[in-house]
């Protein structure tokens, strides 16, 4: 595995990152920031990691979904934050970091090799966005536009269901009340908080949801809910 890390470093795996992401780096400075993990810049005394690329990657990812699905779909701005939770999740983002294997080329320290720390949703996600800053910057909106579409298009791992909505109808008709969401933790920098949140209903925890962001989170707690109470309405 060292000596992976020595042939990125050298350049010997430039091609092979840059065929699977469809894209050719003008600048590939900027590629080798992208995928160099905190933890390895500092096992190595670099001065730099891909966190400030994966802080804008993630604002030009939001950017692009937010466009995609304002000329898709002519639901409310309630419905489609719904969607672009899901999509931009890190379980959306470690699935799209898989599909080009950018788990192979991540440089991440020798202690969380050992903790298979490449292979975690949060690194991947965040190792995606850094990629997506890193395109951003090596050439325009357009071409990241095209680069993030090509994935959109899959809808592979994107469940377009609008859990929130759905659980509250289900509470209601059931329990005649409202599900009440709570933040019970919340971890990382102030540029990469996330958030986790659980659902109540009459004051009893039906579902746990996490996510980078209280809206994301509130989603996938929803999701817990709303699938843990139709398999048991069913029985």
């Amino acid at each position: 595995m060292r000596q992976l890390y020595l042939k990125i470093m050298l350049g010997s795996f430039d091609n092979s990152i840059q065929d699977l992401l469809g894209y050719k780096f003008k600048n590939l400075d900027l590629l080798k920031i992208a995928l160099t993990h905190r933890s390895y810049a500092s096992e190595k005394g670099l001065k730099y990691c891909n966190e400030r690329m994966e802080f804008l990657g993630d604002s030009v990812l939001s950017a692009v979904v937010s466009l995609y699905l304002y000329t898709k779909y002519a639901d409310d701005e309630g419905k489609l934050s719904q969607i672009k939770a899901q999509i931009v999740s890190a379980k959306v983002l470690s699935f799209w970091a898989r599909k080009i294997k950018l788990d192979k080329f991540i440089l991440i320290s020798k202690s969380e090799e050992l903790n298979f720390a490449r292979q975690r949703d949060s690194l991947l996600c965040d190792s995606f966005e850094a990629i997506v800053g890193a395109i951003f910057l090596d050439s325009n909106f357009e071409k990241i536009k095209n680069f993030i579409e090509k994935f959109l298009v899959l809808k592979q791992n994107i469940n377009l269901i609008d859990y929130k909505s759905s659980l509250q109808e289900l509470v209601q008709a059931i329990f005649q009340t409202l599900p009440q969401y709570k933040v019970v933790n919340e971890y990382g920098k102030d540029h990469d908080k996330n958030f986790e949140v659980a659902v109540f209903i009459k004051n009893k925890k039906f579902g746990v949801g996490k996510g980078k962001s209280k809206k994301e989170a509130e989603h996938n707690s929803a999701q817990q809910a709303f699938e843990w109470l139709q398999n048991n309405l069913e029985k």
